[in-house]
């Protein structure tokens, strides 16, 4: 008789297990379930645990095939004839327990990102990529930037950004019901990409035209590639995310309504004092002659109702600043702002930009977001430099409130 197990031994029966081949057990049903040997052995010595999970793990450095532009791994799980990417699972893991935390501070939207537009994402192609990319580019920044794991998962994202965009490019000129919360969703996650990577995403000029059907514009007149030129054109993102929320609205229904609302007016406290006295010196510089030449040329009143009523907005929209649940809210002023307005910035309006860089320095309430940090001190920086120093005093609270330091050069310098 073969060697019994404890328990059958304390049960006084027959043990099922025999000493060689596979080990069989009966179910309570009689029938007979097999188990090979590397089951229980693997059991007996589990694998060490991984000491940091948003690390690579050994002999699966992420990569992208080039032949066929689908990112692979270095390992791969078999069953059953299906091959899964282990890195694409990776991913898909990092997104489900991370990520999708970082995609706004408001936690009733959390499982929206975690379940809804995962949901969606399984049903669309090009979302599931874009998925996948945002959760590549946010373990990239996790890591040194002079490191090659950074630089890898840089590659990974772009890759999953590419095929993305290759789905999405053709659905958005053709929104429906059956792809229209998919193509939201992308839309947002666009200017996601474009904020972590400062720049905007490859082979996404061919869609900006789509984003702005019917609309002129004139150049951008500001130094090329400034934080502010490329910021501007990270606006005709945001601008083109409000352009497809226009042509799916009626489908976005269901839970994903949740990434939609906004806040109640008593849900914002009122502004501090300082801020109030930052709103009143800047509302000065439209009549301040030495500033503003005497507005007698045509279109001027209409230029200057435009700018007093951006103040108003900001002013209105700022105080979600005060609130983390509701900070996200501080992308409407430029959603919602309208073409002339954005048409100002382009052409270096000096109210405009010095408009402009108040609002950067209210966006400062963004930088806890990974994909946001560090562009409210580049922005006001930028600003303070291309405005002649007779705006110092117009730039005096957003300096402040990113840590600039005015030099006695007539420059600004930025300090951290």
């Amino acid at each position: 008789m073969s060697p019994q197990c404890q328990r059958c031994v304390k049960r006084q029966i027959q043990c099922s297990f025999v000493e060689d081949g596979p080990e069989r057990l009966s179910s309570p049903s009689g029938n007979i379930m097999v188990f090979d040997r590397w089951t229980t052995k693997s059991l007996d010595n589990p694998p060490p645990p991984s000491s940091d999970p948003d690390q690579p793990r050994q002999g699966s450095t992420p990569s992208a095939s080039p032949q066929s532009g689908v990112v692979t791994g270095g390992d791969a799980l078999q069953r059953g004839g299906k091959r899964f990417d282990i890195l694409d699972l990776e991913l898909i893991q990092h997104y489900s327990t991370r990520t999708y935390m970082t995609m706004s501070s408001r936690l009733s939207s959390h499982a929206v990102w975690r379940d809804t537009v995962f949901a969606e994402a399984l049903c669309h192609d090009f979302l599931l990529h874009g998925v996948l990319a945002t959760s590549a580019l946010h373990k990239a920044t996790m890591q040194p930037k002079t490191s090659d794991v950074y630089a890898e998962y840089s590659k990974v994202a772009l890759a999953h950004q590419n095929a993305a965009l290759a789905g999405y490019i053709p659905a958005v000129s053709k929104p429906s019901q059956e792809n229209g919360i998919a193509l939201f969703c992308v839309s947002l996650l666009l200017a996601i990409w474009a904020f972590a990577s400062k720049r905007l995403p490859e082979g996404l000029n061919s869609v900006k035209l789509e984003f702005g059907q019917g609309e002129v514009s004139p150049g951008v007149t500001l130094p090329l590639h400034s934080p502010t030129a490329d910021f501007i054109e990270i606006i005709m993102i945001l601008r083109g995310i409000y352009a497809v929320f226009r042509e799916t609205d009626s489908w976005l229904q269901g839970d994903i309504e949740e990434l939609l609302r906004y806040p109640r007016d008593a849900d914002l406290p009122p502004h501090s004092a300082d801020v109030v006295e930052a709103f009143e010196v800047l509302a000065k510089a439209l009549e301040d002659p030495e500033l503003v030449p005497l507005l007698d040329y045509e279109g001027s009143k209409t230029t200057k109702g435009l700018l007093l009523e951006q103040l108003g907005r900001l002013h209105s929209i700022s105080r979600c600043r005060s609130v983390v649940e509701w900070d996200g809210h501080i992308f409407t002023w430029f959603t919602m702002a309208p073409l002339p307005f954005i048409n100002c910035l382009k052409q270096g309006n000096p109210v405009a930009l010095a408009l402009f860089a108040h609002w950067a320095a209210m966006f400062q309430c963004m930088d806890h977001h990974w994909w946001a940090t560090g562009w409210a001190y580049s922005l006001v920086a930028d600003v303070s430099s291309l405005l002649e120093p007779v705006w110092a005093r117009y730039l005096d609270w957003p300096r402040r409130q990113v840590g600039l330091v005015f030099q006695e050069t007539g420059c600004f310098e930025g300090r951290r």
